[in-house]
């Protein structure tokens, strides 16, 4: 059942990737209306999936103002750092998060490790490193305020797994869409608010414009929430986000070459190897 999870999260992902690309190519800006707009479709998810019967806690809203934070400070500054900086060395420090909620399960919560795992972590980092290289030598350099932003983003995005892992192990499992639901509202509120600050002129038009991209990608990031705070209490941390950044990364790359049509150098080419190596390696 947990690969099964595991695959529906990782095609959860992909259709996250293939959303935003395909509202990057309709609209042009609208980046935190989008956040927002997808923040509340969601939040539909875990109103669904709590059947109506919710129980919010002082204790478990504290986890969700938590997220909602690292969710904030993820999409605000990982789009900041996109706008100053290199977008490949940018994707790759944010695919790098991943290593937060993986250590935070070995260190803090003792979860066992042997040699295959680090084997696999190993093997899933070079995959990042090489399925990021770009042909061409991007013209953006890296300044202090790019660090500034990649390391702000790096944290919030690597927080947000972090602190589900944390609230569903405190709670046994429970509270999943009363946490969900409150930290997604305070993430789209935020968010929102920031829309309206910096793209008011264009926040409606774009918001028409990319309804079906937004409302996919939303759809998705509310089941793939859902399915990471199931496999929480089900798995170790230090073997679930690597799998799924791994897994991430084949389906992506896939889904480049079928539907974009897009040609991997041979670098990429490895990296995807690399990509599928560590998955096995993961598993075993």
């Amino acid at each position: 059942m947990n690969a099964v999870l595991l695959m529906l999260t990782v095609l959860g992902l992909s259709i996250q990737e293939i959303s935003k690309k395909e509202y990057q190519k309709r609209v042009r800006g609208g980046v935190f209306s989008f956040f927002a707009a997808y923040a509340v479709l969601a939040t539909l998810v875990f109103v669904i999936t709590g059947k109506g019967s919710f129980h919010f806690t002082a204790a478990a809203t504290g986890y969700s103002v938590a997220f909602a934070a690292a969710y904030c400070l993820a999409s605000i500054f990982s789009f900041l750092a996109l706008k100053c900086g290199p977008m490949s060395l940018t994707s790759l420090v944010l695919s790098y998060s991943l290593i937060i909620p993986t250590f935070y399960g070995i260190l803090v919560l003792g979860e066992p490790t042997d040699p295959m795992l680090y084997i696999g972590i190993a093997l899933l980092l070079i995959s990042l490193v090489l399925i990021n290289l770009e042909g061409k030598r991007e013209e953006k350099k890296i300044t202090p305020r790019w660090v500034l932003f990649a390391a702000l983003a790096f944290v919030g995005n690597g927080a947000c797994s972090t602190i589900q892992k944390m609230q569903q192990t405190a709670f046994d499992g429970l509270y999943k869409s009363e946490f969900m639901i409150v930290g997604l509202l305070i993430t789209a509120v935020v968010l929102a608010l920031v829309a309206i600050a910096t793209e008011r002129k264009q926040m409606l038009p774009n918001l028409k414009k990319g309804v079906i991209c937004y409302s996919a990608c939303g759809i998705a990031n509310g089941v793939v929430n859902f399915l990471v705070l199931v496999l929480a209490t089900a798995m170790p941390a230090s073997v679930m986000f690597p799998v799924i950044s791994a897994g991430g990364i084949v389906l992506t790359a896939l889904v480049s070459i079928l539907l974009y049509k897009e040609k991997l150098s041979h670098w990429q080419k490895l990296g995807f190897v690399l990509g599928v190596a560590a998955i096995v390696v993961l598993n075993l």
